[in-house]
């Protein structure tokens, strides 16, 4: 008689949750109706079990054993996320931040989305809160104003409950401590009418004794072990923390895909907002043809040249890949005969330079700066020379991060105007092609260029720029780099 009792509640509970679970559809309809921004575009608020990139970052990459019915969803979301959003996203000025609370995120919850203006924000905090505070009813509250003013945006809010805490493994007191943070999720989404992603719930049905030794990795933070990564294996979400929340994310944002976003007309990008530039383009990178010039150009910074009118200029565009446009412009011009490279950047700017005359190999990225990555060859591999230049010429030359390892006898010369600065150098191409087969050294290459302009202050953040973005918030990603061919070598852009 128990054993039917019990199966009875197991019912009628189920049955509450499956009519629970599409209180929220309206809801968000009519706050995704109000939405004015880019379709794609997802924030990922919280703190430092949302910032790493082991969260929703691995998302936009291949897994294995995904299930029959979520290959579809898998394939939709590589497809549909902007790709800032995977990896660039990531940061306090994006809204995720380690040690953080829910008084930082409400603090911080109305710039974020005026800055990004999301069409879905992926939100949980709690863990630090357990330890310093709010606790409920104010930490309640707290994400009740933050959850608001993501719908007030027009923004989906997916909220999280917090994962457990190893020390409440045996410990009665402090499980009721972090449930009672559980419970104030619950209810502020049931409130609120949005989607929940109950992490906590997720953990504990899978590993209700041994969860401090599977799917938390530090009896804080959810796990990751390497040989769970990217795979949604059932074994893979018994044992891998982070691989457990991609995958409940992946359910939650491909149900609000099919309920919510599919629903309404389609959303465009912001009035006013550029498409992508295009160009040519190889195997899903920008591809650039390094032209032979007639006459070499003279190293004097002045780029007045009869061979750099003809050679065909590049645009930098934002670094983490998206369709906004840079407020400063910068272009870039490469030529390369069979002994030299050439290569002048204009970088456009009206206020004060921020850079100082540097010995060599200092940190140059510390001033207004541009960059240069080469190799030969289309491996995407770190052994690449690198160049850093500022305004002043001072330069800092590396071979996959080793200073002494290239010592370059370029000769540069940089220049400063009234409304831009500029590089112009020449970089012996033995350099660079020491040891390579020539076989390979027509093309493709692996390239990328780059400019950073330094913070001008809060009202002026810094900004960095590409020719190839890396969607990064490193420029050191050489699988993002460009491909270029070197005209004098034999090299020809592809038909692609």
């Amino acid at each position: 008689m128990r054993r039917l009792v019990r199966l009875l509640a197991s019912l009628v509970c189920l049955a509450a949750v499956g009519r629970g679970a599409e209180d929220w559809v309206e809801p968000m309809r009519a706050a995704h109706a109000k939405f004015k921004g880019q379709a794609g575009t997802v924030a990922q608020f919280g703190d430092s079990i949302t910032i790493t990139m082991a969260f929703f970052t691995p998302l936009s990459m291949d897994h294995k054993n995904v299930p029959a019915d979520l290959a579809e969803a898998h394939a939709w979301l590589r497809k549909y996320v902007q790709p800032r959003c995977w990896r660039a996203w990531k940061g306090p000025q994006f809204g995720n931040e380690g040690r953080t609370t829910t008084e930082w995120g409400l603090a911080g919850i109305e710039g974020w989305l005026k800055k990004l203006n999301p069409e879905v924000a992926l939100v949980m905090w709690g863990t630090n809160d357990t330890y310093q505070g709010p606790r409920p009813p104010k930490y309640t509250d707290n994400l009740r104003l933050i959850i608001q003013a993501c719908l007030d945006n027009g923004t989906v809010p997916v909220l999280y409950t917090i994962p457990p805490k190893g020390d409440q493994a045996g410990n009665a007191k402090n499980t009721q401590l972090v449930e009672t943070f559980v419970e104030a999720a619950r209810s502020v989404a049931a409130e609120k009418k949005v989607p929940l992603v109950d992490f906590y719930k997720e953990i504990m049905s899978r590993q209700p004794t041994e969860f401090h030794k599977t799917l938390l990795g530090d009896g804080l933070h959810p796990s990751f072990p390497q040989a769970y990564q990217q795979d949604f294996s059932e074994e893979a979400l018994k044992q891998s923390g982070y691989t457990l929340r991609n995958y409940l994310t992946l359910k939650a944002l491909w149900e609000v895909h099919q309920k919510v976003l599919s629903q309404g007309k389609p959303v465009k990008a912001e009035a006013g907002e550029p498409a992508p530039p295009k160009g040519a383009a190889y195997k899903g990178r920008p591809a650039v043809l390094i032209a032979k010039p007639e006459a070499e150009p003279a190293i004097d910074g002045k780029l007045d040249d009869a061979c750099w009118a003809k050679a065909a200029a590049v645009p930098f565009r934002l670094m983490d890949g998206s369709a906004d446009r840079p407020k400063r412009v910068t272009s870039a011009k490469l030529l390369a005969t069979d002994k030299t490279l050439f290569v002048a950047i204009v970088c456009a700017e009206t206020e004060q330079l921020r850079s100082r005359k540097r010995d060599r190999d200092e940190n140059i990225w510390e001033d207004d700066s541009v960059e240069l990555f080469i190799k030969p060859g289309p491996e995407p591999t770190r052994q690449y020379h690198h160049l850093i230049v500022n305004p002043e010429g001072s330069f800092l030359d590396d071979l996959g991060g080793d200073n002494g390892a290239w010592q370059s006898e370029l000769k540069l010369a940089a220049a400063k105007g009234k409304d831009a600065w500029a590089v112009e150098l020449a970089i012996p191409l033995a350099e660079l092609t020491k040891g390579e087969d020539k076989a390979k050294l027509a093309g493709p290459w692996r390239l990328n260029l780059t400019r950073m302009r330094q913070s001008r202050g809060d009202d002026a953040p810094a900004e960095e720029s590409a020719l190839a973005p890396t969607e990064d918030p490193s420029s050191h990603v050489p699988a993002m780099f460009a491909y270029a061919w070197v005209e004098a070598l034999g090299g020809k852009l592809p038909a692609e």
